[in-house]
């Protein structure tokens, strides 16, 4: 009889228990998070991380020292800022490979602002992650950059095509390159504002009779203030003739 109520008694505590545990909320286990670093912090990991024979895309003081040798002195800065906003960080580059932007030298456009001061164009990298192509900077930091998704960019394809709207500063075109198309293109901007403002893209396809950086005098005429002609080559036919016809642009 003893043994038949103990049996009794842990039944209903092992059945009492069981209903606990279905009743009971299971405690959940969190780790702590780890600390978020700041732009600052992620920038100095990466800096540390490059090694002797590399140097950061953004490194100004090596584009200003070793590059700039003293020409002039780039500010990059307003680009950084929105960089940190948008968190892109830098880009690991070889020193060798600045050295071969920086061969290519600069292209004097004259004067572009009015400032009755020459001023020249270079190319260099892009300046993070979040850019796709290299930027065509001006000796003169007061004028933007102008930013491209392409990767053969040379400060020979930046041309002055001179003041057509008669406001004391230059247009300017410049002729894009995908790399591999024969099908380039040309946009034209205008500076307002101390801002680049793109007018049109006109179509270019690759031919034997023009060369850009060459003949763009032949391709561009300024027939009155604001009114700007330009030959538009399109394509070349069967026989290898250019198709391109005169156009006009209103640059206001």
């Amino acid at each position: 009889m003893k043994k038949l109520i103990i049996l009794v008694l842990l039944f209903n505590l092992i059945s009492c228990k069981k209903e606990i545990e279905k009743t009971e909320p299971k405690r959940i286990i969190t780790k702590p998070h780890a600390k978020k670093l700041s732009y600052n912090e992620q920038l100095e990991a990466i800096k540390n991380g490059t090694s002797k024979d590399s140097v950061l895309s953004n490194d100004i003081q090596f584009i200003n020292d070793s590059l700039l040798k003293g020409k002039f002195k780039l500010d990059i800065s307003k680009y950084e800022t929105e960089n940190e906003k948008k968190n892109c960080f830098p880009i690991r580059l070889p020193k060798k490979m600045f050295n071969e932007f920086y061969n290519e030298g600069f292209n004097n456009l004259g004067d572009l602002n009015g400032d009755k001061k020459d001023d020249f164009v270079f190319v260099l990298h892009a300046l993070n992650y979040c850019e796709e192509g290299d930027s065509y900077y001006f000796t003169d930091n007061s004028i933007p950059r102008i930013l491209t998704d392409s990767n053969c960019c040379h400060p020979s394809s930046i041309l002055n095509i001179g003041d057509i709207n008669e406001d004391g500063q230059a247009e300017i075109a410049e002729y894009y390159s995908s790399c591999a198309s024969r099908f380039k293109s040309i946009t034209i901007y205008s500076l307002k504002n101390n801002k680049w403002k793109e007018i049109k893209t006109i179509p270019f396809a690759l031919n034997d009779e023009y060369y850009i950086d060459r003949d763009f005098k032949k391709l561009f005429k300024k027939v009155s203030k604001n009114n700007l002609k330009y030959f538009e080559i399109i394509d070349i036919d069967a026989e290898g003739k250019i198709i391109a016809s005169w156009k006009k642009l209103r640059i206001e």
